[in-house]
This record gives structure tokens, C-alpha cells and sequence, in this order.
């Protein structure tokens, strides 16, 4: 069954999508939506897919958060390599 709510547009052109809606097609703050002129003169909403380097570093910032690594660490790491590179 297609869902259907009424929200109003601001003065700017913003409208908020409720929240059930961006659940369902999982949508989330900073993702990209695509809105498309239907043929009937409606508009279309859909999430942008991600692309694979998205996807990529998606993963990664997971895995790091998931162990605990702060941005400091991340520096002091490539502070490292960049040291031993140059060691060579």
C-alpha cells in the first residue's frame, strides 16, 4: 500500500519528509535524494544510491569506530608510515 502524508513547504522550497517515509525507503541525514518531474506533473523521491567508493569508505569508518580509533590516532598512524617511508 503506497503511503501518503501532507507537509507543507517553507518559503525557502524545503519540506521535511516524515519520518516513517525515510525509514522506509532508508533515508538519513546527509544522504542524497533524487526528485524527479513524474508524467503525470507530480514529483518522484528516491535515495541517490551510494557509489562504490561510498560504500568503501563507508565500511572503513564503520570498522574504525566499531575499534575505537580517534582521528588522532588516524594522524599518528600516517605520521608513521610517512616516517618510515622516508627512512628508506
Amino acid at each position: 500500500m503506497q503511503t501518503k502524508k501532507l507537509v507543507r513547504m517553507s518559503s525557502k522550497g524545503q519540506i521535511v519528509i516524515p519520518k516513517g517515509l525515510r525509514e522506509k525507503i532508508h533515508v538519513e541525514a546527509g544522504d542524497y535524494v533524487v526528485v524527479e518531474e513524474s508524467p503525470d506533473g507530480g514529483l518522484n523521491l528516491r535515495k541517490q544510491p551510494e557509489t562504490w567508493l561510498e560504500s568503501i569508505t563507508k565500511g572503513l569508518r564503520d570498522e574504525v569506530e566499531a575499534r575505537g580509533f580517534t582521528r588522532k590516532d588516524l594522524e599518528e598512524a600516517i605520521r608513521e608510515v610517512r616516517r618510515k617511508r622516508s627512512a628508506q
